[in-house]
């Protein structure tokens, strides 16, 4: 993508699988990448100048600098409250630029966060984009989670993945058209479907706070099966059309 098209800029955001150092040392130019960082990573200061007439090759890395742990255990962390995923938590906060061991040429900026409430673990994280805030990094990398939860909702539930396309024509439009119904779904339900929604009731699970995209469906498919059945003639024939409505409404609630 980024090689094709050379005159755009691109921000990816990925996890650990997509951001390791693999990847990131072979990074487009026109790319930049926001991702994981072991807690236990090697960085390192950017490498010396190197001076006409020294020995020696030139040196690749500078000073070995504290990992992400280290940073939180060393130096003096920032006290903040962020919103990521929906919610409100505090954490301790440290970021500096380094240089990651095995892509030295591209420095990093470089956060490790430690939340104080909400029972997350001690993370860390890196951007390409030096001079980003700690708080940008942080809710970058946080936003990708509503496009992971697109992707699973759409597979799960509108067939995403299901197809077998043969054809060019196929390819472009089976994918593109169930990520379509999940958008329609979902904003039907926020300005419609939330008024006819109601909880599911379960023993196991009672703290449920949101819908979940399975809610969605669900209540759409309801709002469809009780329009059909109110537009329904009174009558023989009317008794005959709900007759035929009702197996296949109970097949898609299935």
């Amino acid at each position: 993508m980024c090689k094709s098209c050379p005159e755009r800029h691109f921000h990816a955001y990925a996890d650990s699988a997509y951001g390791g150092q693999s990847v990131l040392a072979h990074l487009p130019a026109n790319c930049d990448l926001t991702s994981r960082l072991p807690l236990d990573a090697r960085l390192y200061a950017p490498a010396p100048e190197h001076r006409p007439g020294t020995r020696g090759r030139p040196r690749k890395r500078g000073e070995r600098l504290p990992s992400p742990r280290q940073m939180l255990e060393q130096q003096q962390a920032h006290r903040l409250t962020l919103k990521l995923y929906g919610r409100q938590d505090k954490v301790r906060l440290v970021e500096a630029v380094a240089h990651w061991y095995s892509v030295p040429h591209r420095p990093l900026k470089v956060v490790a966060v430690e939340p104080l409430t909400g029972g997350r673990p001690v993370q860390a994280f890196y951007s390409t984009v030096t001079d980003e805030p700690a708080e940008q990094v942080l809710g970058g990398y946080a936003g990708r989670w509503s496009i992971e939860e697109a992707f699973q909702g759409s597979k799960s539930h509108l067939g995403f993945e299901e197809p077998q396309g043969w054809s060019r024509q196929a390819v472009r439009r089976t994918a593109p058209l169930a990520m379509l119904l999940y958008s329609l779904t979902v904003l039907w339900f926020a300005q419609e479907g939330h008024r006819l929604y109601e909880p599911p009731i379960r023993s196991w699970y009672r703290r449920k706070a949101h819908p979940s995209f399975a809610d969605m469906l669900t209540t759409l498919r309801y709002a469809c099966l009780r329009a059909a059945i109110s537009s329904t003639p009174q009558g023989k024939q009317g008794r005959q059309n709900l007759l035929l409505l009702l197996p296949g409404s109970l097949k898609a609630a299935a």
